[in-house]
């Protein structure tokens, strides 16, 4: 998806498209942000203390979002498809804010002699993203009108949880710093509606569109707490509260 638009002014488009609005947004965040970060952890076992049954875990929660991919991919051309409307009209939106905030600090030059470093940004990032994706694959609580929320994904919370704690005792002081800061720079992209996306197609309500749409729903009480339970010095922590 491109990160930025053409300055030609559009018309409101109908409220009918806030569904695959939030569909596409589950998707990026998914593919863009959760995926990257596990294949960060599972490519580098030595250096963040995986143990066989954690790289096993890992690489079965991998799987599962590959293939919630894959269904969020056919639930939107299948809502589209509903509404007599083709992909093209959300080509223009630009990508979901924390995914157009991972490519911008992944492009910076730092990291060309720090690729480790790069990994455990990605990694913080998909470690606040499990704190805010619910599951809308789930028939029984994907509501045609998104008016249900699905669940949280617990067990992936859970699991990061236990590898990120046994991966800080491998960490350096300053790698242990260095995903304490950009877990709370996560935080903050993940914290509000992104005004810049919803606005295009929902105008001057693109806050309200963005709160009783996303398919996200941060929550910094469970991450403030995911992050005492991993060891991470709060003296480092800046978690967003929910806007």
């Amino acid at each position: 998806m491109p990160d930025t638009l053409t300055r030609r002014p559009r018309a409101r488009v109908d409220d009918g498209l806030r569904r695959p609005m939030a569909l596409l947004e589950a998707i990026e965040v998914e593919e863009l942000v959760v995926i990257p970060g596990l294949d960060a952890l599972l490519d580098a076992p030595h250096e963040f203390a995986l143990t066989f049954d954690a790289s096993i875990s890992l690489s079965g929660m991998l799987r599962k979002h590959s293939q919630r991919i894959g269904i969020l991919s056919q639930m939107l051309v299948e809502d589209l498809h509903e509404r007599r409307c083709g992909p093209a009209i959300l080509q223009r939106v630009p990508a979901a804010l924390p995914v157009r905030a991972v490519r911008f600090i992944a492009g910076q030059a730092r990291w060309s002699s720090d690729p480790r470093g790069l990994d455990l940004v990605r990694i913080a990032f998909a470690f606040v993203a499990v704190h805010a994706l619910t599951d809308p694959t789930n028939c029984g609580t994907a509501s045609r009108a998104l008016h249900l929320r699905p669940r949280p994904l617990h067990d992936d919370r859970a699991l990061l949880r236990r590898v990120l704690a046994d991966a800080r005792s491998a960490l350096d002081p300053g790698m242990r710093d260095l995903l304490s800061i950009y877990i709370s720079k996560a935080s903050a992209f993940f914290a509000d509606p992104d005004a810049l996306r919803w606005s295009r197609l929902f105008g001057a309500d693109a806050h309200d569109a963005g709160m009783t749409s996303s398919l996200l729903a941060y929550n910094p009480d469970a991450l403030r707490e995911a992050c005492r339970a991993i060891g991470l010095d709060s003296a480092t922590l800046r978690i967003a509260a929910r806007h």
